[in-house]
């Protein structure tokens, strides 16, 4: 381990492996597990129960494991399913980034600066997230997605393996600020494999998006949609086949 400066502090129930490089003003917690050739930048809080795998970087005032708080007001029920959070292999966590509690992340993602990802939300592995994402709570992202910068995720979205959603990406409703509070019949889009959602693309709740379909830059997709087809417009209308029968990936 190689402290570059002061002012650290790591609880004797957390572990530390070889070659960890630690930065200034860094907090961890207890039954945190640290890999090997891990890089945290300065400062940096890590909360309980985090497991942090080899070659992993986190840069400058990230905020890892995060506990989430409720707001009685809007009937937010706030719950963690999962108790450890656990970030790859190979992982690089931007300056800034929040990451609650109860995250999963698989091997090699980028999460980007600025980013927030909450609580119970599960990542695929080779996952890019851009700067200034906003990920809710409940989501799960498969391997090889990106979702490129200032784009928001609802509650409960869920999203295949290979798609590239473009910056700006929205989903309008969340089953925690919605018009009328906390609601559990509300969730985010589920979306297949193999997608392209360009930018400025907005999504309603309780739809879902099949494979291989491109979705043009501000489209609003209102209703479910299947697989292979090229939709733009608002709202979203099918124009044509994306690929030919024999080409769909």
């Amino acid at each position: 381990m190689n402290i570059s400066n002061n002012n650290v502090i790591i609880h004797p129930s957390a572990s530390l492996g070889k070659d960890v490089l630690l930065g200034n003003n860094i907090t961890i917690n207890a039954k945190v597990s640290v890999g090997n050739n891990v890089r945290i930048g300065n400062n940096v809080t890590i909360y309980e129960n985090v497991v942090i795998k080899d070659n992993t970087v986190i840069w400058d005032n990230a905020t890892i494991g995060r506990i989430p708080m409720g707001v009685s007001s809007i009937y937010s029920k706030v719950e963690v399913k999962v108790e450890q959070t656990t970030i790859g292999i190979g992982c690089v966590i931007g300056c800034g980034a929040v990451l609650y509690a109860g995250l999963s992340i698989g091997d090699s993602c980028l999460i980007g600066d600025n980013s927030v990802i909450r609580e119970n939300t599960a990542l695929g592995s080779n996952i890019i997230i851009g700067p200034n994402v906003f990920i809710q709570k409940n989501c799960m992202i498969g391997d090889k997605t990106r979702i490129i910068q200032q784009s928001s995720l609802a509650s409960g979205t869920v999203i295949g393996k290979n798609n590239f959603i473009s910056s700006a990406f929205t989903c309008v409703s969340d089953n925690t600020f919605g018009v009328g509070g906390y609601s559990d019949k509300k969730y985010g889009p589920k979306i297949g494999d193999n997608n392209l959602i360009g930018p400025n693309v907005t999504m309603l709740d309780n739809i879902e998006i099949g494979n291989d379909n491109l979705i043009g830059a501000k489209a609003l997709i209102t209703k479910t949609i299947g697989d292979n087809g090229v939709y733009f417009g608002i709202p979203g209308k099918f124009i044509r086949k994306r690929y030919e029968d024999d080409k769909v990936s």
